[in-house]
């Protein structure tokens, strides 16, 4: 399906390396396509999405304040003291979405690629 995944997957650095394997492609794609036009327009003032922590939730810091947020089931963002450490970012979302062409794809499509390709690493 995607031509030169091993040739992609080596520009990754350890960060989205870990990202590729444990959310797979669809899941990137989903987060940057889909989540992240829907909450970023929310976003309390001065902050910005951090990434997906350790929870699986979505997080944002405001960078005047460091006050955090946790993008919440009623699809609202709440105030919470959380770690920004262990956090899958942004940034490390958005590369794994370009260097694979994700926006190319269908999201049915890349239902098991990585887990087909970490399978034929480990073989």
């Amino acid at each position: 399906m995607i031509s030169d995944i091993q040739e992609k997957y080596s520009q990754l650095n350890q960060a989205q390396k870990d990202i590729f394997a444990g959310y797979g492609l669809r899941q990137v794609k989903h987060f940057v396509e889909i989540s992240l036009p829907n909450i970023e327009p929310s976003l309390p003032a001065h902050a910005h999405v951090q990434g997906i922590n350790q929870e699986g939730k979505v997080q944002a810091v405001n960078d005047l304040t460091k006050q955090t947020y946790l993008w919440i089931s009623d699809l609202q963002w709440q105030e919470r003291p959380i770690a920004t450490k262990n956090v899958d970012l942004k940034e490390d979302f958005l590369v794994v979405w370009k260097i694979f062409n994700l926006q190319a794809y269908d999201l049915i499509d890349l239902s098991h690629i990585h887990r087909d390709f970490l399978q034929g690493q480990l073989a």
